[in-house]
């Protein structure tokens, strides 16, 4: 190859080179341009956020702040109220304990049940103590788990023996009342009015109570049942009855008291004492 072909590819080379290095200038030159151009109109934009970044950061740090105070606030005082309540809690324990101590006695405990029991009685009254099952057959087993048996016909127990046994609930509690106060002669009466309520139930209710009457002939496959009114009535009648005979055992040795105007006269003791819990006044 001749020197002269040699040189010119050298020549091109050169050339082309020179041109990339002008375009790669001319390129860096309007990149500067358009860079001024832009940093131009960014500059309020970076002015403006210089100016309220202090400002937005501030604001988060006395928002943290106060949350953090509060929460501090809220703690001291669920722990003042928490000392507070628990302080009460042990007052109102020592004073309930006490008073539970000089109060509540065997002879008191009886007297609450037996007035608990009288008005349960008064209030079985107003109770079904009689339904007519219809179809009861038809759902024993497990019909009977999902659906219960029709009951029609009912009945109240106070209208089955003429609401006889809600004057004898309200002498009950007048008899027990007095028995708890001394007069042991009362408590045979709180038994006594056990004891006719338990008389009426068996002797009165439960023969009404197992007669379908009208409805056994209306609907076929039923049955009389026992309602809660009954249940109640004979449970609270034999509470009764039992808490008489604790009254007559536990009232034993209470003197009665007596009351003479607005004045409490002292009563004494057979045996000469003065009974618990009555002082002179004067």
């Amino acid at each position: 190859m001749s020197p002269r072909r040699r040189q010119e590819p050298s020549s091109r080379v050169r050339e082309l080179t020179e041109r990339t290095r002008r375009e790669g200038r001319e390129l860096a030159r309007s990149r500067r341009g358009d860079a001024r151009k832009l940093g131009a109109v960014l500059s309020p934009v970076r002015n403006f956020a210089s100016w309220i970044a202090p400002h937005i950061t501030g604001s988060l740090m006395w928002a943290i702040k106060l949350i953090a105070a509060l929460l501090t606030l809220l703690a001291e005082l669920g722990a003042v109220a928490g000392t507070w309540i628990a302080k009460r809690a042990r007052a109102g324990a020592t004073a309930t304990a006490g008073w539970a101590e000089r109060n509540v006695t065997p002879l008191s405990t009886v007297a609450f049940v037996g007035i608990a029991a009288a008005i349960g009685l008064g209030v079985s009254q107003f109770f079904d103590f009689h339904g007519v099952a219809v179809d009861a057959p038809e759902y024993a087993g497990e019909v009977g788990a999902v659906a219960n048996v029709p009951i029609v016909g009912t009945e109240t127990a106070g209208s089955a023996h003429l609401w006889v046994l809600i004057p004898v609930a309200v002498a009950a509690v007048v008899l027990i009342i007095g028995a708890y106060r001394g007069d042991t002669r009362l408590a045979g009466a709180v038994a006594l009015c056990g004891l006719l309520g338990l008389a009426v139930a068996l002797a009165i209710d439960l023969p009404q109570g197992l007669d379908a009457g009208r409805p056994g002939l209306a609907f076929s496959g039923s049955e009389a049942v026992l309602l809660q009114g009954f249940w109640a009535e004979v449970a609270c009648s034999a509470v009764l009855m039992l808490c008489g005979g604790l009254l007559a055992h536990y009232s034993r040795g209470v003197a009665p008291v007596r009351r003479s105007g607005s004045r409490r006269r002292r009563v004494r003791r057979e045996d000469g004492g003065i009974s618990p819990g009555l002082q002179t006044e004067s």
